[in-house]
């Protein structure tokens, strides 16, 4: 890896980390997913700063290209990012069903109220 294409990447992860925490900051991201990003960033800014740790990794799970290696890694990123938001969406929408039936029985309550009050 040339160290033009190095400080490239370390330039790119670091301003990647930093749009991280000012997103956090302005509340465009929850901190709950946060962490998920900057931790994207971290191994991002080790891998520009160490090429050789992808080298030793790939030696590690025996995989023949260190670009295979970052692509079944970034795969599995984007499998944890799915899941993660799934499971948001399930809990919003388990909220947003309670949050319906308490509204209809709220209705109801204030409809029978109204009759109740008409009637006298």
């Amino acid at each position: 890896m040339t160290i033009w294409f190095q400080s490239l990447l370390f330039v790119g992860s670091l301003l990647f980390s930093i749009l991280v925490i000012y997103m956090v900051k302005w509340g465009r991201l929850s901190i709950r997913y946060s962490f998920l990003w900057l931790t994207l960033g971290g191994s991002m800014l080790l891998l520009s700063i160490w090429p050789d740790l992808a080298k030793m990794l790939r030696a590690l799970v025996q995989i023949e290209v260190v670009s295979n290696l970052i692509f079944v890694m970034l795969f599995c990123f984007v499998l944890l990012v799915l899941l993660i938001l799934c499971a948001a969406l399930t809990d919003c929408t388990d909220r947003l069903k309670r949050l319906t039936q308490v509204n209809a029985l709220l209705e109801e309550r204030i409809r029978q109220l109204e009759e109740r009050d008409s009637s006298k």
